[in-house]
């Protein structure tokens, strides 16, 4: 095991240069920033390199204890298993417990120091773009691309503090309520001390401070200065991310107008613009397929990201906590509206895993791993995941979701059905197992189909506590916000998020968890209510330790009322923990 002590500024040079392959990047030349290029090259180190898909999955209900009674997919009886977790975290994060025990790259110290490493890049890149304009007469096209950059850099901090408050925080209702829940520390400015005081400040403020990057981002944008812009926030990367984050802001009008920037204005009128799953023919080899998905020429993929990740491992390892059972039943290994395989067949061509010792486990793999090999000889080096941070086919379902909000169900229809369409484009023929999406289908499925009544339907009983104003339970839209659900799960599955879905809209859920001893019957059963303070994941306990927040309410100890703060991504981490391992 190797371990790595990361500063706030030095780690996103560490990390990134194990990513050459995948990024347009150069050497992080940070102590000699004296031009607008400079500063251009340091944006590529502006991005994080941790994943937080992990934590999220194994928070959401798209993962399952194998030890907890269950009827297995293979028998069809009731069974349960004693397999063995990957790791504690795995353990507590399914318990919904606070992460005290954790090692490797998916952990949510990893996930707040590598998101906070990002965000002071960005700040410095910002200081010294600031400097340079001052000192220096920039010729036209410097000016341009001081610009460019600070778009690229507005972009990048809004984006990092989006995930930040949606993992540690509780989701944003409005801007009344939300100023009752805590934030996460929005930093703007270089760290010249070693310990700086931090406060969260509220979800409110977080969201205003988000919006405001995000709107100086969209005026600059560019995709002029990079040689593969899909690496780096390009235009239609960035309108994407404004649309997701109206769609959590719950400004509906806002979600539609920037997804028409990149979908067009026309509902359902997407050709050529989604994932081609024709690509995915003949490749059947892990690798190749894991290429498809990630390809930086595929029109569905709009910002790629590379992270150091082992996620892969925990679903096709054998494992306790699977994608299996309930889940995948629920998603793709279950019926739909227009597929009548109970696997479905887009994803059967494009790269499925099974695992037996998981009662037939499910990995897709869009959550491929790469192996990036450092030593030949050796054969080891470093695991990385490539995560398709914004892809236009999950900005169709996000605009589907406007539309249905606005209770524009006919729209809705016409993009769900875009979607669905594009499914059937399989590699091979399966055109005998799918039908055309209607409004009489979506109906017919998600109010009355046995096939999909044998799995639990969402309970939108509390999208009017999240949501001020708005009810699920009125008309059809409670059908066609199952039928969007149900699509994004398939879409978003391995992505983490489910997660935040379940946490925007206040849909309860539960785990089981283990087996009592003589009965077939769970241990435990943890239940999350729309408003349980455990949906927002708690911050390392080496930030706690230092005087910050936590996110869920505990008792203040005694000894820290006047201790400074430590800077958010100023943390000791195990970075590579089983990462430089055999390939």
């Amino acid at each position: 095991m190797t371990k790595y002590t990361l500063g706030l500024l030095a780690g996103a040079s560490l990390l990134t240069m194990s990513c050459s392959d995948f990024l347009d990047t150069a050497p992080d030349t940070r102590t000699e920033i004296n031009d607008v290029e400079s500063v251009r090259q340091l944006l590529t180190t502006a991005y994080t390199q941790f994943n937080y898909g992990l934590l999220a999955e194994l928070s959401s209900d798209n993962v399952v204890d194998n030890n907890a009674p269950h009827v297995s997919n293979m028998t069809n009886k009731e069974v349960y298993y004693n397999l063995t977790p990957m790791d504690r975290m795995s353990e507590e994060l399914f318990s919904f417990e606070e992460v005290t025990s954790a090692s490797g790259n998916d952990t949510p110290a990893n996930v707040w120091m590598g998101f906070y490493n990002a965000i002071a890049t960005v700040n410095h890149a910002l200081e010294n773009l600031d400097r340079i304009e001052a000192e220096q007469t920039l010729s036209a096209s410097d000016r341009a691309k001081a610009s460019a950059c600070r778009g690229e850099a507005y972009l990048s901090r809004a984006y990092h503090h989006f995930i930040l408050v949606n993992m540690f925080s509780q989701a944003y209702r409005s801007d009344e309520l939300s100023m009752a829940d805590v934030g996460v520390p929005y930093v703007t400015t270089p760290e010249k001390d070693l310990l700086q005081h931090y406060d969260r400040g509220t979800v409110t403020e977080t969201y205003r401070n988000i919006e405001n990057d995000l709107q100086e981002g969209l005026k600059r944008v560019t995709d002029s200065y990079y040689s593969v812009p899909k690496y780096h926030f390009n235009r239609n990367a960035a309108y994407a991310f404004a649309a997701r984050f109206y769609l959590f802001k719950h400004e509906y009008d806002s979600v539609i107008k920037y997804a028409n920037r990149v979908l067009g204005d026309v509902p359902g009128s997407v050709e050529g613009k989604l994932r081609d799953y024709t690509e995915f023919k003949d490749k059947n080899y892990v690798d190749d397929a894991i290429n498809v998905w990630i390809s930086n020429e595929s029109p569905a993929n709009l910002l790629l990201l590379p992270t150091y990740s082992t996620a892969m491992r925990y679903f096709y390892g054998g494992t306790r906590f699977a994608f299996n059972h309930e889940p995948a039943a629920g998603s793709i290994n279950g019926f739909g509206p227009t597929w009548s395989l109970s696997i479905h067949p887009t994803f059967q061509a494009t790269g499925l895993v099974t695992n037996g010792k998981q009662d037939y486990g499910l990995l897709s793999l869009k959550l491929g791993e790469k192996f990036r090999i450092m030593d030949k000889i050796a054969q080891t080096g470093y695991p990385i995941i490539v995560r398709m941070e914004f892809t236009t086919d999950l900005l169709l379902l996000e605009r589907a979701e406007a539309y249905i909000m606005k209770l524009d169900l006919a729209s809705a229809l016409a993009d769900l059905k875009a979607w669905d369409d594009n499914m059937h484009n399989t590699p091979v023929d399966n055109s005998a197992y799918f039908s055309e999406l209607t409004n009489e289908k979506i109906l017919q499925f998600y109010n009355e189909d046995y096939r999909y009544s044998e799995h639990k339907l969402l309970d939108y009983s509390h999208v009017k506590d999240m949501i001020p104003g708005y009810d699920i339970y009125q008309g059809d839209m409670e059908a066609y916000m199952n039928c969007l659900m149900h699509f994004r799960r398939l879409e978003t599955i391995h992505t983490g998020l489910r997660f935040f879905d379940l946490k925007r809209l206040g849909i309860p859920y539960s785990h089981e968890i283990g087996k009592k001893s003589g009965v077939m019957e769970p241990e435990r059963v943890e239940f999350l209510d729309w408003n349980d303070p455990r949906r927002a994941l708690e911050v390392p306990r080496e930030a706690i330790s230092m005087g910050l927040e936590p996110s869920r309410k505990y008792e203040t100890p005694e000894n820290t009322s006047s201790m400074s703060v430590a800077r958010p991504g100023d943390l000791v981490m195990q970075v590579v923990d089983n990462d430089e391992t055999n390939e």
